[in-house]
């Protein structure tokens, strides 16, 4: 989905006059950049205990920040090849009028010394202007070998970026195999448990998080002035129909889940019995639910 927006996002400025695959190159330069500062994010909470919170408009922010300084680029350099043409055409234009002014040099003795002195003031100029030139040569070519350095690292964070995907898919592709495996009576011997177990209510509180369910909010027993968020009574609703829950995990909109729901996740990623082997004990439905849980948050 990033690579989506962001490809439809500089189609519409001057990038989209690129090739294809140095298009697809910025584009996947840039989703990596951004998807880069959610693993940044966690560390940052792991270490300070403070939230970071990345959003789409971040994203969109981040390639128009790269977009003006592309044009801000564009602008020098036309600036400075603007420079190198004008300093041609005075080389150019003087050595014509050094022509001319030889054949007037013949007819014209009498103004031969004022001419001498305007030709080489004229010359003093054009060499200034080709030191000039030469200045604004060698800064054009340490700028080109500057990109090109800059596009072999965009490369390299591209390949990391790929690699990070490749790590990713697997447990993806595994977690629905598992629920493609699962039966329709799977999932009703968890919706019939009246007294499930922890692991359970675990793995359907995290599902019920994932689809932005509201849990009840029940009075806790040992402090009547505090509440507790309950979600079984809103697991057992979504597994009314079995089928329907089943197909609504595998066709999930994994490309655009809400940083609100990834937040609400992390605990249970960080929660040691949430772990499919620790699951796989109490119900083989609830563990291939605590898989593709892990793989959403993964990916």
């Amino acid at each position: 989905a990033l690579e989506s927006v962001a490809t439809s996002f500089l189609k519409d400025t001057q990038l989209g006059t690129l090739t294809e695959s140095m298009l697809a190159a910025v584009v996947q330069t840039c989703v990596f950049v951004h998807k880069s500062m959610y693993e940044v994010s966690t560390n940052f909470y792991n270490e300070l205990r403070r939230h970071n919170y990345v959003s789409p408009t971040h994203f969109l922010e981040l390639l128009s920040t790269f977009i003006l300084l592309i044009d801000e680029q564009r602008h020098e350099f036309g600036q400075l090849r603007l420079r190198l043409e004008i300093g041609r055409d005075k080389l150019v234009s003087t050595a014509s009028e050094v022509v001319v002014m030889q054949g007037e040099l013949q007819e014209l003795q009498p103004v031969l010394a004022e001419t001498a002195k305007a030709a080489n003031d004229m010359m003093v100029t054009i060499t200034k202007d080709k030191a000039e030139a030469d200045v604004t040569k060698e800064k054009v070519s340490t700028q080109e070998i500057e990109a090109n350095m800059k596009a072999a690292e965009a490369k390299s964070i591209a390949d990391s970026a790929q690699a990070d995907l490749n790590k990713a898919l697997p447990a993806l592709d595994e977690a629905l195999s598992s629920l493609k495996n699962l039966s329709r009576n799977d999932v009703v011997e968890v919706k019939s448990m009246t007294s499930p177990p922890e692991g359970v209510k675990m793995v359907m509180e995290a599902a019920c998080i994932m689809f932005d369910e509201k849990p009840k909010m029940t009075v806790d027993p040992q402090n009547i002035k505090r509440k507790l968020a309950d979600y079984w009574d809103v697991a057992k609703k979504i597994l009314n129909d079995p089928n329907r829950f089943l197909e609504s995990l595998i066709m999930y909109d994994r490309d655009n889940i809400p940083d609100n729901i990834i937040r609400k996740i992390e605990p249970y990623m960080a929660n040691e019995n949430f772990l499919p082997e620790r699951v796989r004990h109490v119900s083989r439905a609830c563990t291939s639910i605590c898989m593709w849980v892990r793989a959403m948050y993964s990916y």
